[in-house]
């Protein structure tokens, strides 16, 4: 379910005939999910409640991230610990983003946050717009993230704003499980301003809620790493909560 050849030849056909913003909007984002939505349905018809079950997993697991995380993160850091640091650059750029390597700091600091945005999409907003509103919505969120790089119908400039309420979700809890009073001014200003980038912001709450102890690229990478892997245990920990009491 994470080979995307599909989507990639929609996109062509919608790119073809070079729709309005918000044509592009449904026929690659609403459109799709519509057609999940019938499949439901018919499934419902048949097996019943089962259908939330099968048809469910089955999104959610589709809604999930396409990049090897802890692959490209493992790669990334045996490069710099190496000192090859247009090898960590390149690998950056597998994951969708080019930076210089000639600068260790810039290069650290762009590398994390590449690291913290896609491990973010890759599991908790997903997950957030599954459980909060339900299946439709998570595919809809990685239709949105498929759909960003596409330059003739602009669809992922959305992103931004329906990244806003789970990216705050995460950083309340990276600030929680760090150092809150060096961080809860991240929550005063940056929180709510709505010009922010998600990765930038979700990246101040990692620096200031677990401040450095070295400035090389891959002190940079596992702090990130680390503060993620505290907000998964703990969303693990909540959600499994609210299911036990309601």
């Amino acid at each position: 379910m994470h080979r995307d050849d599909w989507y990639k030849q929609l996109q062509q056909r919608v790119d073809a005939i070079e729709p309005s913003f918000w044509l592009g909007f449904v026929l690659l984002i609403v459109a799709p999910c519509m057609v999940m939505a019938l499949l439901f349905g018919m499934l419902q018809v048949v097996i019943g409640g089962a259908a939330m079950l099968l048809l469910g997993t089955a999104a959610l697991y589709f809604a999930f991230g396409r990049a090897d995380y802890d692959a490209l993160i493992e790669r990334f850091n045996a490069r710099c610990s190496a000192g090859d640091y247009q090898g960590g650059a390149l690998v950056l750029e597998e994951a969708g983003a080019a930076v210089a390597a000639e600068d260790i700091d810039e290069l650290g600091r762009h590398a994390a946050r590449v690291f913290v945005y896609e491990g973010y999409q890759r599991w908790f907003a997903p997950v957030f717009y599954f459980i909060l509103l339900g299946p439709f919505w998570a595919v809809a969120y990685r239709l949105l993230q498929l759909s960003a790089a596409d330059r003739q119908v602009p669809v992922g400039s959305l992103r931004h704003l329906v990244d806003w309420l789970p990216s705050r979700a995460l950083l309340l809890t990276i600030i929680l499980g760090g150092d809150f009073s060096n961080a809860r001014r991240i929550l005063r200003e940056q929180a709510l301003d709505p010009d922010v980038e998600t990765d930038e912001l979700l990246l101040l709450g990692v620096e200031f809620a677990q401040p450095a102890s070295a400035d090389d690229p891959v002190a940079h990478v596992l702090r990130v790493r680390q503060s993620l892997q505290r907000g998964l245990v703990t969303w693990v920990v909540v959600v499994s909560l609210l299911t036990l009491l309601f």
